[in-house]
């Protein structure tokens, strides 16, 4: 067992399952972040009675026994709804589709369907591509990418695909879609190279899930917070880092508002350029674009018209984005809903919300004559970044170069550039503790 001193820098998912990991390693551990909230977006607020979250986030089992033990247990159905198969949905180009959330080109004339279907037969099987527009059309063939992908990102990221990174096709479940028909969609997904296309049109059983029955997500990361506690970790929320002391790249401090904390073992999980300005290195690097983001929160009477727990709306006619469905998600009778809607910055979000309502009648989630009891606009901080060429490139750069300075300090999450969801997160944030 050692004993080191080891902080651990942002109290999202991904600290909180590193602080767990070093404290059980026998280590002295501090665990930093300037919210007054533990959990990143993994954050849910309490309204007219009832729980809305940051997002659709249910949490999977990673395969990981010791890491499934810390993040599960004492969850059961007693107190979650554990479920191997969420239903999730789609609405594009008028259609709502209860059993897929990728976009369904089927909606599409026939001419364009067939003709985008053949495409992506032919279309390479390992893109090789420096911007998002190149990656899609080498994936899914020009037809696809100009009737689907390049009017949805415009919407999303109301920029270009030209311009951004490969990464953000990684978003909003962009990473395939639905084609051809479900026996021969079966049949070639049998082919890796097809797999990482083509969306299934019925949804197959996955790991188990977890969302709680009361709380929201939220609950579930005052579960973790409350086994951090007792590992005896020193958590300090509402807390700014002022300086990071270093000499020759081995960090021995960070200086707080009120306090300067030894460190033997720095873990951070924030962006490489938050680092080096901390740490008084002059890499510059501008600061990244953020989409107008908010959340549109409502209750209604009676029953949603949907089986879905979320649904994604790809329809450019409308602002809303991925709609979450509370009735479905705790299996009660919370015939709540939170949409999410991305836009330009000269929209105001303040003035969507009769709009959003609306848009919830249009496509059938909502009977015109169910009527709303509560709703609320929750504006998201920053909002949701824009992942541009130019941007994404630097901050490789700077994470290249961190790795290679700093000599006690060890990488976890997105800010290693090797993972992305939040599953390989947790795992590769876990092997990084045990091997480090």
């Amino acid at each position: 067992m050692s004993n080191k001193k080891v902080v651990i820098v942002g109290c999202g998912i991904t600290g909180i399952t590193a602080a767990y990991f070093e404290a059980k390693k026998g280590n002295s551990v501090t665990l930093i972040d300037s919210d007054n909230r533990p959990g990143g977006l993994l954050k849910s607020d309490l309204a007219n009675d009832r729980y809305f979250d940051y997002g659709t986030h249910i949490m999977p089992e990673t395969g990981v026994k010791e890491l499934d033990d810390f993040l599960f247990s004492g969850l059961n159905d007693s107190n979650c709804i554990i479920e191997k198969n969420i239903y999730a949905g789609s609405y594009f180009n008028g259609t709502m589709n209860d059993k897929s959330c990728y976009v369904d080109t089927a909606t599409f004339e026939k001419a364009v369907f067939n003709q985008g279907c053949m495409e992506l037969l032919s279309s390479d099987s390992q893109p090789q591509a420096k911007n998002l527009q190149e990656f899609l059309i080498q994936k899914f063939g020009k037809v696809f990418y100009e009737n689907v992908y390049k009017p949805i990102v415009q919407k999303y990221m109301g920029k270009e695909p030209k311009d951004l990174a490969v990464k953000v096709g990684e978003f909003f479940d962009m990473s395939r879609l639905l084609a051809f028909n479900h026996k021969t969609t079966k049949r070639l997904c049998e082919l890796d190279l097809y797999n990482s296309k083509l969306g299934h049109h019925v949804r197959v059983n996955g790991v188990s899930k977890y969302y709680p029955k009361e709380g929201g997500v939220g609950s579930l990361i005052s579960l973790l917070m409350d086994k951090l506690s007792k590992e005896k970790i020193d958590i300090k929320l509402s807390t700014n880092i002022i300086k990071i002391n270093q000499k020759n790249g081995k960090v021995t401090s960070l200086v707080l508002e009120n306090e300067e904390v030894k460190v033997d073992k720095l873990i951070w999980t924030l962006p490489s350029s938050y680092l080096l300005y901390l740490a008084g290195i002059d890499k510059r690097s501008s600061p990244p674009e953020f989409r107008n983001t908010g959340l549109y929160d409502f209750t209604f009477e009676k029953s949603l018209n949907s089986l879905s727990t979320f649904i994604n709306v790809y329809d450019t006619a409308l602002y809303s984005g991925r709609v979450t469905l509370y009735q479905n998600l705790t299996k009660s009778n919370n015939f709540s809903c939170t949409v999410e809607v991305l836009v330009d910055d000269e929209v105001d979000l303040t003035s969507l919300i009769e709009s959003i309502q609306r848009e919830l009648v249009e496509m059938g989630i909502v009977d015109k004559d169910n009527k709303c009891t509560f709703k609320q606009y929750r504006p998201i901080k920053n909002g949701f970044p824009i992942l541009t060429n130019k941007f994404t490139n630097r901050q490789d750069e700077l994470s290249e170069y961190c790795q290679t300075f700093f000599k006690n300090i060890l990488f976890v999450g997105r800010t290693t550039g090797k993972v992305f969801f939040m599953n390989e997160v947790l795992v590769d944030t876990y092997k990084r503790i045990e091997n480090g």
